[in-house]
């Protein structure tokens, strides 16, 4: 079973968080702490398909680290009034 090439165009990122549009998995930020937060899979939490295509789950979850953090990073006055703090990826918490 071959996985779908996972892209940057497949997320919506808002200051409320990043969702993975074909497959609903989204990062929900904590309120005051953007690197920190609850991650639900979505459709990614499903048993894997036994036929067609798929997503994998860790290249979602590790893209949309990445472009969450690179989000946050771009726009500090959003959720720091503009003061730099440490920048990494997003934290899970359990939700």
């Amino acid at each position: 079973m071959a996985s779908i090439l996972v892209t940057r165009d497949q997320f919506n990122i808002t200051p409320q968080g990043i969702t993975h549009k074909p497959t609903d998995a989204s990062f929900t930020p904590h309120c005051g702490a953007p690197l920190s937060g609850s991650m639900r899979l979505g459709q990614l939490e499903n048993d894997a398909p036994t036929i067609g295509d798929h997503y994998d789950p860790d290249v979602v979850k590790e893209l949309m680290t990445l472009l969450w953090a690179e989000y946050v990073a771009a726009n500090l006055d959003l959720f720091y009034g503009g003061q730099r703090p440490e920048v990494g990826g997003p934290q899970n918490t359990p939700s």
